[in-house]
C-alpha cells in the first residue's frame, strides 16, 4: 500500500501536501526532481527487497503503487515494480495490459514526451489527476492535488489508461460468451487468486471473518492452502454459531479472535478515520432505475468503523495484507437473486440474462458500489499502512464467472460461492447477506466478553477495549 504524488508545480509544504498519502507508505518517503517535475513516493514494502522509488532508467521515471503478481514472468527482478520500465521499452504504453495485479502507475518518458497514467482493470488502487495551462498533477489521493492548488481534479477510471492524459482504450475486454457448464474452472481460478495474493510476499495475511459468503470463501481457501492468517470477528450482527464453527476450522498456525465491540471501540475506530482519512463521498446508483445516492460520506458509514477497528487490531499484530471480499456482491449477485433486489441500487435483481451484452457492464461492475466500497477499503486500510488485496476482483475469477451459463449463475444466491462452500463442507447460512460492522451507538453490549479459544496475548491486547461501555 504505497502512494504517489507527481506535480509540475512547485511543492513548498511537503508535510501538508503529503499528509493523508503518507499513511499508505509508512516505511519510507522519497522525493525526486527532474526537469521541474517533483516525484514523491511513500513506500510500504511488501514484495521482494526494500526498494525505494521512483524507478529510473533511460530518461524514464516511474512511480508505482500496488502489486504485480506475474512480475517473475518478465525476468529476474528483486521486486515486482522493477519490471515496469523494461516492459515499457518492450511493449510501449500497452505494457500495462501485460500486468496481472492491483496497481496504480505513473510513467514519464522525458525523451519521447510521453506520460502514462494507469490503474488495474477494476481501479483497485486510487489515482487522481488534473491538467491546466500546461501544468499537471497526479496523486493517490485527491487531497494532495487540492493542497498543491490544482482544480478540476478527476479520478482515473477503471479499465482504462491515459497517454498524455487522454484515455486510449481498455486494459481488458471481457468475453461475454456464457459457454461453461460446470463451476470447476471458476473454483480453480479462485484458488489461484488466493495463492498469488500471499505467496510471494514477506508480510502476513489477515481477514475480517463474518458469517457470510465472501469472507467465508476466503477463509476456507486459506485453510485449504494451510496459510498462516489471522481472522477477526465481531458477533454483533452475525450468526455466532457459524462464526465459532468457522474459527474452529482454522489451521494450527493461524489465529482467530472473536469479540463483541464496545462504545470505546467505536470511538477509537471513528477517531482514526477522522484523523487519517481524507473526505470521500460515495456514488451509488442503479442501471435499471433512477435510484442514486450521492454525497454520503465514508466517515458516516458504520462498515467503515468496523473495518477501522479490525485494521487497528491487525496493525498491532503485525499483519499487513488484508484480503477483502469486495466485489462478490457486485459481480456474483448484483445485490439480488432471481430478479428480486435485496437493495435498491441492484441493477437487475441478480437474474443473469441469456445475453449478457444486454446488461454489461452494469453500473456496479466498475462503478457505483464497486468503486465506492473499493475506495472505502483502500482509504481505511491505507490509513493504517496496510495493503488491501481483492481475490474476487481477479480478472480470471471474474472472467470465469461471466463464462458460466445462465443456469449456473442463477442456480443459487452467489452461486459460485454457494457451490464452493458446499463443495468444501464449510459452514454458511444460505441466502443471507452479512458483513462486518460495529454496532450503532445504541446497540453496544454493556458486558461484552471475548468468545472462542483465544490466546492470552490477545486477551491482554484487548483489555480495556472489550467488556467496557
Amino acid at each position: 500500500m504505497c502512494s504517489i504524488i507527481v506535480s509540475s508545480r512547485e511543492i513548498n509544504e511537503l508535510n501538508y501536501v503529503n499528509y493523508f498519502t503518507q499513511f499508505r507508505g509508512p516505511d519510507s518517503t522519497n522525493v525526486y526532481k527532474k526537469n521541474g517535475i517533483t516525484f514523491i513516493h511513500n513506500l510500504l514494502s511488501m514484495t521482494g527487497s526494500f526498494t525505494t522509488q521512483p524507478f529510473l532508467k533511460d530518461d524514464i521515471v516511474c512511480l508505482y503503487n500496488g502489486e504485480v503478481y506475474n512480475y517473475k514472468e518478465f525476468g529476474d527482478y528483486k521486486s515486482d515494480g522493477e519490471c515496469l520500465i523494461d516492459l515499457y521499452h518492450e511493449y510501449g504504453c500497452d505494457f500495462v495490459k501485460k500486468l496481472d495485479g492491483e496497481f496504480a502507475i505513473f510513467l514519464m518518458d522525458f525523451s519521447k514526451n510521453i506520460t502514462l497514467v494507469s490503474t488495474d482493470v477494476f481501479g483497485k488502487k486510487p489515482l487522481w489527476y488534473s491538467t491546466a495551462d500546461g501544468e499537471f498533477g497526479v496523486a493517490s489521493y485527491k487531497s494532495a492535488l487540492e493542497r498543491i492548488g490544482f482544480e478540476n481534479i478527476q479520478r482515473v477510471e477503471a479499465n482504462t489508461y491515459l497517454i498524455n492524459f487522454k484515455p486510449v482504450g481498455e486494459l481488458y475486454s471481457f468475453d461475454l460468451k456464457q459457454h461453461k457448464n460446470t463451476y470447476d474452472d471458476w473454483v480453480s481460478a479462485f484458488q489461484r487468486s488466493i495463492r498469488k495474493r500471499y505467496h510471494d510476499s514477506t508480510q502476513k495475511v489477515f481477514i475480517g471473518l463474518s458469517s457470510g459468503y465472501d469472507s467465508g470463501a476466503i477463509a476456507c481457501e486459506l485453510n485449504n492452502q494451510q496459510v498462516d492468517y489471522y481472522a477477526y470477528s465481531s458477533i454483533g450482527n452475525d450468526n455466532p454459531d457459524i462464526i465459532k464453527s468457522r474459527h474452529s476450522l482454522m489451521p494450527e498456525n493461524s489465529k482467530g479472535f472473536i469479540f463483541e465491540a464496545t462504545a470505546q471501540d467505536y470511538r477509537k475506530a471513528h477517531k482514526a478515520i477522522e484523523e487519517k482519512v481524507e473526505e470521500f463521498t460515495y456514488e451509488i446508483y442503479s442501471s435499471s432505475s433512477d435510484y442514486n445516492q450521492f454525497g454520503l460520506s465514508l466517515k458516516d458509514d458504520n462498515g467503515a468503523n468496523g473495518l477501522s477497528h479490525i485494521c487497528s487490531l491487525a496493525k498491532k499484530d503485525a499483519r499487513k495484507i488484508y484480503l477483502s471480499g469486495q466485489g462478490a456482491d457486485e459481480i456474483f449477485s448484483d445485490y439480488g437473486f432471481q430478479g428480486v433486489k435485496k437493495f435498491a441500487h441492484s441493477n437487475f435483481g441478480g437474474l443473469y440474462p441469456d445475453d449478457l451484452a444486454t446488461i454489461f457492464p452494469w453500473a456496479s461492475f466498475f462503478g457505483s458500489t464497486q468503486y465506492s466500497y473499493l475506495m472505502k477499503e483502500e482509504y481505511i486500510s491505507g490509513a493504517y499502512g496496510l495493503e488491501g488485496r481483492y481475490p474476487f476482483l481477479d480478472v480470471d475469477v471474474v472472467q470465469e464467472f461471466l463464462w458460466l451459463n445462465p443456469a449456473l449463475k442463477n442456480a443459487n444466491y452467489k452461486s459460485v460461492l454457494h457451490h464452493y462452500l458446499e463443495l468444501n463442507n464449510y459452514p454458511f447460512e444460505a441466502g443471507q447477506k452479512t458483513g462486518f460492522s460495529l454496532p450503532t451507538k445504541g446497540q453496544f453490549v454493556k458486558d461484552g466478553t471475548i468468545l472462542g479459544d483465544l490466546k492470552q496475548s490477545f486477551k491482554k491486547k484487548v483489555k480495556g477495549l472489550i467488556g467496557k461501555n
